[in-house]
């Protein structure tokens, strides 16, 4: 999932903007550093060896239709707030970090999740409000949910090492 996740950011990242979510690619090479990353103000900076700019974007929120890890989606209605990237830098293997925010209790969206990753074939296992397991392919994950407010879930979702 990690070398398949990490390009794939570019598009989402030109297509997410100001108000919405943070999205953030961070790696690191031989040659340096490279990042990809937007603000609140739909700004996206791209430094990379050989390449760096800036450009400004139309607002469009992300939520749970515009993002999913291995065909899973975000709960219905849930909106992106952060996402980051870790390029197989140190001991961070392609680590994906994703913090969103779902209109549904903290159990609802548990079970929800546990249910889709299960058919997605995520080895599963439920703890408290929160998942941990791995992928299909292996790449251990944890969700974290909690309670924010009446019938509203935060969520802090990694995936890799």
């Amino acid at each position: 999932m990690n070398r398949r996740f990490a390009p794939l950011l570019l598009p989402i990242a030109l297509a997410a903007c100001h108000g919405s979510a943070n999205i953030n690619f961070d790696g690191n090479d031989s040659d340096g550093n490279s990042v990809i990353s937007t603000d609140s103000n739909g700004r996206i900076q791209i430094k990379a060896p050989g390449i760096q700019g800036s450009i400004t974007l139309p607002k469009m929120p992300l939520d749970a239709k515009n993002f999913d890890i291995d065909g899973v989606t975000l709960y219905p209605g849930s909106t992106l707030k952060n996402l980051k990237v870790n390029d197989r830098t140190g001991d961070k293997d392609g680590q994906v970090i994703v913090e969103f925010e779902s209109p549904a209790a903290p159990t609802v969206v548990r079970d929800w999740f546990r249910d889709n990753m299960t058919k997605q074939g995520f080895k599963v296992t439920t703890k408290d409000d929160n998942l941990i397991g791995t992928t299909d392919d292996g790449q251990p994950f944890a969700l974290q949910l909690s309670a924010s407010g009446d019938a509203k879930t935060k969520g802090l979702m990694q995936v890799g090492r």
